[in-house]
């Protein structure tokens, strides 16, 4: 956090350490090692330090045990050290550990459609025969940033690799219906997300939630244009509400936009990119909160915002689009915005003239929603029973 520039991937992370709770969890699952090299900007743009050492090299957690590796973290080099890093750690792991034996059904679980990563799985995977790799794909490498020229002819070079070696893979997790027929022939599974258990990643008590609310509307997350952060402004800047704040708080591309808003009209506050807790406090306080992404790119059937589960979680109310890639189940539980001109200004109006109760009511039933049918061992269960199948 200290050495990162510009956007950090928390959401990713959170993902991360959810699948590794509920695969901990799972009593078909014997023992769980975890190989970090983390998801970090490349020196000098975006990372302060060339080179990336871990503080301390080895976690133990209950059910699973956690090795930190270092890479060389300069641009372009970066994703071959990546790559060496990754495959000695899990060959080394495999060669001196005394639970990989020839009777112990062994499966690689890589996360996401990183290609240093699914490199060095696939490389496992032919040099031992007993791996069963499991890919879980969170986003397709085309959609994850705008690229232009000979930047998006490299990268778009990169991702046919990387498409090649997933459909290669044993089980597929992908986070929509319409991602896996797009990146799996042999099938797999569908996992939109994963809520936390974990009171450090945001897990709350449904029995727990403060009633003290505070008069704002709220925004956390990536400051992506393709998001509908201008949007988001503009339609509440048009709807005229002067007796709630909208606040906002991350990093991206609308980060200037949202700073001038702040400047012109005293109920919009830019929060910049802050701490996890502090997030989770104020999603926590906040009268309802905002995922202002539309349902107008190709993107969104290949999508399904995290931040929908962290909201929820939360036992406040969500205001959001109907979009593709999230499931019908979740518009029982939240606000859906009307498609069209104005549709999220007179949203925002209509909730602004709730009570209390009302609002209550609908995070809290959100939040049971998320608890009890989202949660890591509930979503995890159906890669472990796929895998199954595959032994």
């Amino acid at each position: 956090m200290e050495n990162s520039i510009g956007v950090v991937q928390n959401a990713a992370d959170v993902l991360q350490k959810n699948y590794i709770d509920g695969f901990s969890l799972n009593k078909s699952v014997s023992s769980v090692t975890v190989i970090n090299i983390p998801f970090i900007g490349s020196y000098p743009r975006r990372y302060k330090k060339p080179y990336y050492s871990p503080k301390v090299d080895f976690h133990s957690f209950p059910g699973y045990e956690v090795f930190e590796y270092p890479f060389l973290n300069i641009s372009v080099i970066k994703n071959i050290s990546r790559l060496y890093s990754s495959f000695k750690s899990v060959l080394n792991k495999f060669n001196n550990h005394s639970k990989f034996n020839e009777d112990e059904n062994l499966v690689l679980v890589c996360y996401s459609m990183h290609l240093p990563f699914l490199l060095a799985c696939y490389f496992l995977k032919i040099s031992k025969k007993k791996f069963k790799l499991c890919v879980i794909v969170p986003d397709l490498p085309e959609f994850m940033a705008v690229r232009h020229g000979m930047e998006k002819l490299i990268y778009n070079s990169i991702a046919r690799i990387s498409y090649g070696i997933v459909s290669r893979a044993d089980c597929v997790v992908a986070i929509t219906s319409q991602m896996l027929l797009k990146i799996s022939e042999k099938g797999g599974v569908v996992i939109e997300g994963i809520a936390s258990i974990s009171p450090q990643q945001g897990s709350i008590n449904p029995q727990q939630v403060s009633n003290i609310k505070e008069r704002f509307f709220f925004y956390s997350g990536t400051l992506d244009s393709r998001y509908g952060i201008r949007e988001l402004i503009d339609e509440f800047e048009f709807s005229g509400i002067n007796d709630i704040e909208l606040r906002i708080c991350g990093e991206g591309d609308m980060k200037d936009y949202a700073i001038e808003a702040s400047k012109r009209n005293k109920n919009i506050r830019y929060l910049g990119q802050i701490d996890r807790d502090e997030v989770l406090n104020l999603q926590r306080k906040a009268l309802v909160l905002i995922n202002p992404r539309k349902n107008s790119s190709e993107f969104t059937k290949y999508s399904f915002p995290s931040k929908i589960i962290e909201y929820m979680s939360s036992g406040t109310p969500v205001l959001m689009y109907r979009i593709d890639g999230v499931p019908e189940e979740y518009f029982d539980y939240c606000y859906v915005i009307d498609e069209g001109r104005g549709g999220l200004s007179n949203a925002l109006k209509k909730i602004s003239l709730l009570n209390s109760e009302i609002l209550e009511q609908k995070g809290f039933k959100a939040q049971k929603f998320i608890c009890e049918r989202k949660n890591p061992i509930v979503q995890v269960e159906k890669i472990v029973d796929f895998m199954k199948g595959k032994f």
